[in-house]
């Protein structure tokens, strides 16, 4: 059984980068232009949980505006991320995160979900 350490204070300085690992050791190809909007997306759900909760009025906007796109197509390349994970053989490392098996591809506000409580509570 895996184990998780609770991070006493969040370190943003960080989270880019344990993001950025995370989603390789997942094995999300870098090139995929919804890469950058996952880390950031995560990052800021990590920092900031509740936001989640308004992930299309106020997550995909921020970031949309962050990265000069639109919501729209930030949506469809987060979704393009997770569609490219989920036709991976391996999904174990996920299933670790999400504390179960997961039988299907998570949608983009659970998928990000479990990438930030990964940067909150790393895996020990």
């Amino acid at each position: 059984m895996t184990n998780f350490t609770l991070s006493p204070t969040f370190d943003a300085a960080n989270a880019s980068q344990k993001a950025e690992l995370l989603l390789r050791r997942l094995g999300v190809r870098r090139n995929l232009v919804g890469f950058d909007y996952t880390v950031y997306m995560s990052v800021q759900v990590a920092a900031n949980p509740s936001s989640l909760q308004l992930i299309t009025k106020r997550l995909y906007r921020e970031t949309a505006k962050q990265f000069h796109t639109t919501s729209i197509a930030v949506e469809r390349a987060v979704r393009t991320v997770i569609g490219d994970y989920w036709k991976l053989e391996d999904h174990s490392l996920l299933d670790t995160l999400a504390g179960r098996h997961l039988t299907r591809s998570p949608s983009n506000s659970v998928f990000i979900d479990l990438v930030a409580g990964y940067l909150r509570y790393p895996l020990s």
